[in-house]
């Protein structure tokens, strides 16, 4: 094979794996609520397909949205999940995640067959995964995260990307159809 097949052969592979990516990022329209934290009780989101939904949780079985720091604990665990039905598989993942102030990412664990991964959690990150993942709970990262000051009713929230405004997955289908999600919160020493 001649180094033009060669180079033909890898430009097909690369734009083949960069396509749902593409499709995330570029696509859609701005939604004026995207800057407010899903799941408040003064808005309502519309747009979403309710069957697909992120969620930062603080157990590993993907359960529970809260929790309370001991005196002195200056790390703890979390889980980010997706969950879709059974019979959707994912080619990608679109989001981001925002930390409270006095929360820092110490480690991340993330899935092994995530192929690519481009942006950041604070304005937003795209991941592709080969092959696709099926649902119904997919732990996409496993994070430690570092206190740095006291932390009260402190919220994770998981939401747009800043740059495409999406909070979304593609389907492994033709096309690789997007699919905007929901999400939940999550708080570290929640207020009674």
């Amino acid at each position: 094979m001649n180094g033009t097949g060669m180079m033909r052969r890898i430009s097909t592979v690369l734009i083949i794996v960069l396509l749902p990516l593409l499709a995330l990022s570029c696509a859609g329209k701005k939604e004026a609520e995207a800057e407010k934290p899903a799941g408040t009780k003064e808005e309502t989101i519309d747009f979403v397909d309710e069957e697909v939904s992120y969620g930062l949780f603080f157990d590993e079985e993907g359960t529970k949205r809260t929790i309370r720091l001991k005196r002195g604990q200056d790390q703890f665990l979390g889980y980010l999940f997706l969950m879709c039905p059974e019979y959707k598989e994912i080619a990608s993942t679109q989001f981001r995640l925002m930390m409270p102030e006095g929360v820092v990412i110490e480690n991340d664990k993330y899935r092994m067959d995530r192929v690519m991964s481009m942006g950041t959690f604070q304005r937003g990150i795209s991941e592709r995964y080969v092959p696709c993942v099926p649902g119904p709970k997919l732990l996409l990262h496993t994070f430690t995260f570092r206190v740095t000051t006291s932390l009260d009713n402190a919220v994770f929230t998981i939401l747009p990307s800043l740059d495409a405004q999406f909070l979304a997955v593609t389907e492994c289908q033709e096309g690789y159809p997007m699919i905007r999600a929901s999400a939940y919160r999550a708080v570290v020493n929640p207020s009674d």
